[in-house]
């Protein structure tokens, strides 16, 4: 499944297609793969060109409901019930995270269909917070023009897939202050807005002001 979404990418985008980082990202242990998500391109092509074959992806629950569940599966992908403490699935996160696996997913909870990043929501910060693994961040631009909602086949244009380094977040601040789930997201989010244009950053766009706000929450 993987080697075909990259043979189709490779094929259909062409030179269009451009990829920075990948030597960036740990080939083992633990890994928490976070990405902006703007478009169905998304949740198929991150894990498609990240360079573990031990990724699995959080897709949401209404996915399963039909014979696409099947092609899901098969591209080691489980149910989330979005916006929601889903408890089975955190259970599963937690156990990849855990065994030494990759996860990807997407720390604003829904796909984004117009502006910039959307504020993160907390589940993303509980994993990483309750695991100590590496999170690696991931920035996309151009799926959403390529693929807009509505749309029934993606369009030709250009895409860029960046990797940035993998950093970790700490459970307390140098002060002795607990590291909220929230914060541990919106730190995430800032790290994937570093690697993007500044006028797609949406509500991380205040980087100086984010970053101050959340001094040594990462390492």
């Amino acid at each position: 499944m993987r080697w075909l979404l990259r043979a189709i990418t490779r094929v259909y985008i062409g030179r269009l297609f451009h990829m920075e980082g990948r030597e960036l990202v740990p080939r083992q242990g633990g890994l928490m793969v976070c990405a902006n998500h703007s478009s169905n391109v998304d949740p198929p092509m991150v894990p498609g060109f990240l360079p573990r074959s031990d990724s699995w992806s959080m897709a949401k629950a209404e996915w399963f409901r039909d014979v696409r569940g099947l092609i899901f599966h098969a591209y080691h992908a489980f149910p989330v019930v979005r916006h929601t403490a889903d408890r089975t699935a955190i259970r599963r996160a937690l156990a990849i995270l855990r065994g030494g696996q990759s996860l990807v997913m997407y720390p604003e909870g829904t796909r984004v269909r117009e502006g910039g990043l959307k504020r993160a929501e907390p589940g993303a910060g509980f994993l990483a917070l309750q695991t100590r693994v590496l999170v690696q961040p991931v920035a996309l631009t151009g799926t959403r023009a390529i693929f807009p909602a509505g749309t029934t086949l993606p369009r030709r244009g250009p895409i860029t897939l960046k990797f940035g380094p993998p950093f970790k977040l700490v459970t307390h601040r140098s002060d002795g202050r607990r590291v909220t789930n929230q914060e541990a997201s919106d730190a995430i989010m800032v790290k994937i807005a570093e690697l993007m244009p500044p006028d797609m950053r949406g509500d991380y766009a205040e980087l100086d002001r984010w970053r101050a706000d959340l001094e040594g929450v990462w390492t």
